[in-house]
């Protein structure tokens, strides 16, 4: 580990120990990269090395925020973050600068570079220049911490707590406001949010297509059983109106033989509609199908048209349905009553076919 030196030289082996550590740093932030944010023990900061500029700057615009889930949500959560900045400070004001000084050293062993607020190594040495700004300890410390302190904010970044980057990104631009390591943070930043906020209106629309999806199948069934019911009701209706219009002499005739049993034979296809190909699916030149079934009643009308199978999934759905749906239709027979019947069709879409 390097020590801390009190004062600073021009003599030759200052400089010898001035270039020991800055190879000693960049080996260190060449672990940290290859360890992928993964938290390691890097040498402490040395005071000898040339003091950087440590007065606060105003940050650049912060990236667009994530959608909060309600405004009071929103507004709890700033109160509590602002709370935890004011005790965060108000501990930090308290402290003594050799005490801050400790608590960094402290923290700083403990890879306690930026995190957690107001108890990390930056925030205890910016806290150390507030009070006393000249001091060197305090100023090469942050320097030379800022490279180790990058992929604990790259960590934040990736794993969406963007309270915690934004702070974390706070504290090194007081470090080094100038710091072209900021810019690159803040794009990270910037694209992960962006890239959360299409996410989540990705699920909201899944899930609003399938509530949709299940609504409208739902209608279908209802509206099929109430045909269906309908049906039944006419059929019922006109046999016994045939029953009552008999003539009276005739039902008193002797009964003749029972007639020969009606034509029963299932539904059928009177004219197929073809199907429309899928814009998307044609771009693509996607080939596939789509088997739908479906209800055609007894007056030949078409009713609870869903989709059973399809390849790809409902690549091919919306396009089936509405072939279906135009085509015209025979009811089925039973004894010579038309009747509903369930049918099944499979419609296929092959490309350039």
């Amino acid at each position: 580990m390097i020590t801390f030196a009190g004062t600073r030289s021009g003599s030759d082996s200052s400089r010898f120990s001035g270039a020991v550590r800055g190879f000693a740093v960049v080996a260190g932030m060449t672990l940290v990269l290859a360890g992928c944010g993964k938290s390691q023990h890097s040498p402490a900061p040395a005071a000898s090395a040339a003091a950087s500029a440590a007065a606060s700057a105003p940050a650049a615009s912060a990236p667009t925020a994530l959608p909060s889930a309600s405004p009071a949500a929103a507004a709890s959560a700033t109160k509590a973050e602002a709370q935890a900045v004011a005790k965060a400070k108000a501990k930090l004001d308290s402290m003594s600068v050799p005490d801050l000084l400790t608590a960094a050293r402290n923290a700083y062993a403990q890879h306690r570079l930026v995190a957690p607020a107001g108890d990390n190594a930056m925030e205890y040495y910016e806290a150390v220049l507030a009070k006393d700004p000249k001091n060197q300890v305090a100023r090469d410390a942050l320097r030379e911490t800022f490279p180790f302190s990058v992929p604990d904010v790259e960590k934040a970044i990736s794993s969406n707590n963007f309270t915690d980057a934004n702070r974390e990104i706070g504290i090194l631009a007081k470090a080094d406001p100038t710091n072209y390591t900021l810019t690159l943070l803040r794009s990270k930043l910037d694209a992960q949010q962006k890239l959360q906020v299409r996410q989540q209106q990705q699920a909201q629309q899944k899930a609003q297509k399938a509530a949709e999806l299940a609504a409208a199948q739902k209608a279908a069934a209802a509206k099929a059983q109430a045909e269906q019911e309908a049906a039944a009701k006419l059929a019922a209706q006109q046999a016994a109106q045939r029953k009552v219009a008999v003539p009276a002499a005739r039902q008193a005739a002797p009964a003749a033989p029972a007639p020969t049993t009606g034509v029963t034979r299932n539904a059928k296809v009177v004219q197929a509609a073809a199907a429309s190909y899928p814009l998307d699916a044609a771009r693509n030149q996607t080939s596939g199908y789509a088997t739908v079934q479906f209800t055609v009643t007894a007056t030949g009308a078409v009713t609870g048209v869903h989709v059973v199978a399809s390849s790809p999934r409902r690549v091919f759905d919306q396009a089936a349905i509405q072939a279906v749906e135009r085509s015209k239709y025979e009811p089925a027979m039973r004894n010579g009553q038309p009747v509903s019947a369930v049918l099944q069709r499979r419609v296929d879409f092959k490309f350039g076919g």
